[in-house]
């Protein structure tokens, strides 16, 4: 309940922020969602399903992760060995970030911080910790892929990598993400795309099932952990998934002027369209990419011609409705996705074990807990 109450807050906030005309109390407002964001996400308690392995690794050094995570969590941990203080600490860095990229960027950055929290931000504060380190670099790199200045941006991204590996894929957007492309190859792609998922065209997986015939060892064990993870029911087709990315192309293409963003928001899509059958590409590549959908969907607000720009904020709106419920409503979220704020109430570890492996008898309900962000 506790996070319908901030989402819907925040959209009517952003609905002040669109419509309204004081500018100096839309900043303070601004600033409030901000401090708010940062104390309500900071100051959580063992929310979600992956404080399981990050809890441990904070104080004990249970599970190991990328060498740039592991200095930075024993970096804080110097400071005050208290969980609660590391996740107020990581998400302040984040929230922080995204203010000035919101603001840089978004005409409306309160409806912008309202988008991220109903469209997978919520869940990447919980759960890809490491993850959104590496797309707060990113971020911020993206001032150097406009001012053409490559070592800055390479040094950004390289030390993201030591967060999460999946970083790796920024790097080539230096020259990837400021080219023009030709709009027919861009219709081409997102066309063929669009088919390949309405239809149901199982690219990956009969590449799989056919490598797996052809290869041995380890490498055919990782094959084979790949097709595990396939969805055993369809869940694409016509779907409000897909609609999503139509109404987002259709920003894209026909109003966005910013090349970078325009081309993050095509490689999202066309990662969705392509591979979405299969959950570790889609969910581990593509997710780099979700912060074009935050802002170009707010800047689709900001068109001239009113009809359009107001028709798009009340999809916008019931696309955000959508995405929270969707995640929020999934039966192992119920239980994992209880609010519980640690300045009033106790951590309970083992309680909350309990509950989490409770839980994961649902997971075979989903298309697996990773999809659970992406979709």
């Amino acid at each position: 309940m506790a996070f319908y109450i901030v989402a819907i807050t925040l959209l009517l906030l952003g609905l002040y922020d669109v419509f309204g005309q004081d500018l100096k109390l839309k900043e303070k407002i601004l600033k409030l969602v901000v401090i708010f964001l940062i104390i309500f996400l900071g100051t959580r308690g063992l929310l979600g399903w992956d404080w399981y392995f990050y809890y441990p690794s904070f104080f004990y050094e249970t599970y190991i992760y990328e060498k740039g995570y592991m200095i930075y969590t024993t970096f804080i941990a110097g400071i005050y060995r208290n969980y609660i203080f590391y996740q107020l600490i990581t998400g302040t860095i984040d929230i922080v970030v995204l203010y000035y990229i919101f603001k840089k960027y978004c005409k409306f950055p309160i409806l912008t911080f309202a988008i991220f929290f109903s469209i997978q931000g919520l869940q990447m504060e919980v759960e890809l910790l490491r993850n959104m380190k590496a797309i707060i670099l990113f971020l911020i790199s993206i001032k150097y892929i406009e001012e053409r200045k490559i070592f800055p941006f390479l040094l950004l991204n390289f030390m993201g990598i030591t967060f999460h590996w999946s970083a790796l894929v920024y790097l080539p957007m230096y020259y990837i993400l400021n080219f023009k492309y030709n709009k027919k190859f861009i219709v081409s792609v997102f066309i063929l795309g669009s088919i390949c998922y309405v239809f149901d065209i199982k690219i990956l997986a009969n590449l799989l099932e056919k490598l797996e015939f052809i290869t041995s060892g380890p490498l055919k064990e990782k094959i084979l952990n790949y097709r595990s993870i396939l969805p055993v029911e369809s869940f694409r087709g016509l779907n409000l998934f897909y609609f999503e990315r139509l109404v987002l192309f259709f920003i894209a293409y026909f109003y966005e002027k910013n090349n970078i963003l325009k081309n993050s928001a095509y490689i999202w899509i066309s990662i969705f369209l392509f591979t979405s059958e299969l959950s570790i590409v889609s969910v581990r590549i593509g997710i780099l990419f979700i912060y074009s959908v935050w802002i170009i969907f707010s800047r689709g607000v900001e068109i001239e011609n009113k009809k359009i720009s107001y028709s798009l904020l009340s999809v916008i709106l019931f696309l955000c409705g959508f995405r929270l419920h969707n995640n929020l409503n999934f039966p192992g979220n119920k239980i994992n996705y209880r609010y519980q704020n640690a300045i009033f109430n106790k951590l309970d570890y083992e309680k909350r074990e309990v509950e989490l492996k409770e839980s994961k008898k649902f997971l075979k309900d989903s298309h697996g807990k990773e999809l659970l962000i992406q979709y």
